[in-house]
């Protein structure tokens, strides 16, 4: 092979990374548009009585408990770094696994006020506590490796997501931490979907040790807007027990799941007055967010690479032999 050719494929190769790094740049700024500064001050130092001799059976805000439940092995407790005084006191939002290290909850539970983001040493995931309160055999605490709030959130508006990417993977062989699918299409109108968490089990009560259950139902666009008439948009999905509203998300149940046909339709986001205010609870929509979930995920970047280092493998033949 000619000098000349050879130099041109090594130029090649350095342009592909070149590209390379410009995609990779372009979809970490597309995912961090917000610089974390400094970290957030989380609701820490709240109540989290639990009570064991049924004094309250009003949980999730009308929901209620399930011994041994599927639902549960898909979501997590997200807390701060180091508990008060006991092991769980710390959670304060939840969150749920979409694959073996990413776990998908709500913009808010990982952006402040002031719109700085949670640094990733300051969280801690826990998965596979049915209580809470309680660490088992099953239970594993995960750090996060990174915090990927959407890039167009605004505050009880539109695009309250985010995702979390753990520090390792959860174990395969864990019957209590399961992976959950994400809803591919438009939830229907009228779609009786749960919702699931260990949130407070009314306004300014005690968070609940087992996560808590409850059915409520999706309602159309035009409906939702009724209730939210200058916020309410396409990318979100309202839903609730019509007419009674008493089973409804709290405080607590933040970045947790709305799970229809055994699918995450739509994750917890806020509009949620415990049962008390005649309002549906407002979710960001999964269906809306894809492209940002598969870009943010990663799944784009392996791709790209893949097809990189096949490319690089091919010229380096050539260059060599």
């Amino acid at each position: 092979m000619s000098i000349s050719l050879k130099f041109w494929l090594i130029h090649c190769c350095f342009a592909a990374f070149l590209l390379l790094a410009q995609n990779v740049n372009s979809l970490s700024n597309t995912n961090s548009h917000h610089k974390p500064r400094k970290p957030s001050k989380l609701p820490i130092n709240l109540s989290n009585l639990t009570f064991e001799d049924g004094g309250y059976t009003m949980l999730v805000t009308g929901g209620y408990t399930i011994p041994m439940s599927r639902l549960q092995t898909h979501i997590v407790s997200i807390r701060t770094t180091r508990a008060t005084a006991y092991f769980g006191d710390n959670h304060f939002c939840c969150g749920t696994i979409i694959s073996s290290n990413l776990i998908l909850t709500a913009a808010h539970c990982v952006i402040d006020r002031r719109k700085i983001i949670t640094r990733q040493h300051r969280l801690v995931v826990v998965a596979g506590a049915p209580n809470r309160l309680v660490k088992q055999k099953t239970t594993i605490e995960m750090q996060v490796l990174a915090v990927r709030p959407h890039h167009k959130f605004i505050r009880e508006g539109a695009h309250d997501i985010a995702i979390l990417r753990l520090a390792r993977s959860f174990p395969d062989d864990n019957d209590s931490i399961k992976v959950i699918p994400l809803f591919k299409g438009k939830i229907p109108n009228g779609t009786v979907c749960r919702i699931i968490g260990w949130g407070r089990v009314f306004d300014r009560g005690p968070y609940s040790a087992h996560p808590i259950h409850g059915a409520v139902t999706v309602f159309s666009y035009d409906y939702c807007k009724k209730f939210y008439p200058d916020i309410f948009d396409e990318t979100m999905i309202c839903a609730g027990k019509k007419d009674t509203w008493d089973v409804d998300t709290c405080r607590g149940d933040s970045g947790g799941p709305l799970i229809c046909r055994g699918q995450v339709a739509a994750v917890v986001s806020w509009g949620s007055y415990c049962g008390t205010a005649n309002k549906p609870t407002v979710f960001s929509s999964i269906y809306h967010h894809r492209d940002w979930i598969r870009v943010t995920s990663g799944t784009k970047v392996v791709k790209s690479l893949n097809a990189l280092y096949l490319l690089l493998y091919i010229l380096c033949i050539h260059i060599y032999f």
